[in-house]
């Protein structure tokens, strides 16, 4: 795990979206319903991300160079492209269940958001464990 401060809440911030979007999909599976608490939760802890990101630069300017490197704005440039991709395939997966009559759009609408929500944070995280990214 990396000593920069930046670079650690960056990775347990990924961690703590994944985390929290992967309750909510349990949830959803589990009860068969949709919480708001879970959207507003979501929402929480993605603000709270930002915020202690944001403070953390401010506290540690010295560090953000470290932490903004060749490799980990690499890394970061990846990770959206992974999500774009995945959440294009999903969008067409969805959109061909909703021609055939398998699912409702609002129900679509809601499964996308998840893939669009979480795709890059998986990819940075896995660049993080597999030594691409700090």
């Amino acid at each position: 795990m990396a000593r920069n401060p930046i670079a650690r809440i960056r990775f347990w911030g990924h961690v703590a979206l994944v985390t929290m979007v992967s309750l909510t999909i349990g949830g959803a599976f589990i009860t068969s319903n949709y919480w708001d608490a879970f959207a507003w939760l979501i929402g929480f802890v993605a603000f709270g991300f930002g915020a202690l990101l944001f403070f953390t630069h401010v506290r540690y300017p010295e560090k953000v160079d470290a932490a903004c490197d060749e490799q980990n704005t690499a890394a970061d440039f990846a990770s959206h492209v992974f999500g774009y991709w995945a959440t294009l395939v999903v969008f067409l997966l969805l959109l061909g269940a909703v021609l055939l009559k398998q699912i409702d759009s609002s129900a679509a609408f809601f499964w996308l958001g998840p893939v669009l929500g979480v795709g890059p944070s998986i990819h940075y995280i896995a660049s993080v464990l597999r030594g691409r990214a700090e």
